[in-house]
């Protein structure tokens, strides 16, 4: 995440829903700052790092699709920052095993879009789209990810 044409994505398999685009893309856009300061492999400006806190304290809790499904994205949120952590140190860890844990683990904020999609258009729709939104966000195979790390392009 993000992919060049994520926002006609997001259009897409949350029907034009913007309330719902915009908490995503806000999602996005806080998780990337959060991976880049604990992976240290990229330099966050100041001004980054003060736009997610805005977005994360701001500009979600506000966002009325949000409002409206708060009972239920809270835990998603929740579950998917714990995977993200867990994933960084199994990715750190070092072994193959962790590392393949690491990579189911690490975009966890793919299934709170499938139920985004699922809270907008329900259940069938949901079922319609989910592996298209699996398949959008996890491009990356895995066999390319373990490789990173044993050319050195990784940082654990």
């Amino acid at each position: 995440m993000p992919q060049p044409n994520e926002r006609a994505f997001l259009q897409h398999v949350l029907k034009d829903n913007a309330a719902a685009i915009l908490f995503c893309e806000a999602l996005f856009r806080v998780s990337q700052v959060l991976d880049d300061l604990i992976d240290g492999d990229k330099p966050v400006t100041g001004d980054a790092i003060y736009r997610a806190f805005w977005e994360a304290m701001i500009d979600i809790p506000s966002n009325t699709f949000y409002r409206a499904h708060e009972p239920t994205l809270r835990p998603l949120m929740a579950a998917a920052l714990q995977d993200w952590r867990d994933s960084v140190t199994l990715e750190r860890d070092g072994d193959r095993h962790g590392r393949s844990l690491a990579f189911v683990l690490r975009d966890q904020l793919t299934s709170l879009v499938v139920q985004c999609a699922g809270l907008i258009g329900g259940f069938a729709w949901m079922q319609q789209v989910s592996v298209e939104i699996r398949r959008h966000f996890h491009e990356e195979k895995l066999d390319d990810y373990l490789n990173e790390f044993k050319t050195g392009r990784a940082d654990p």
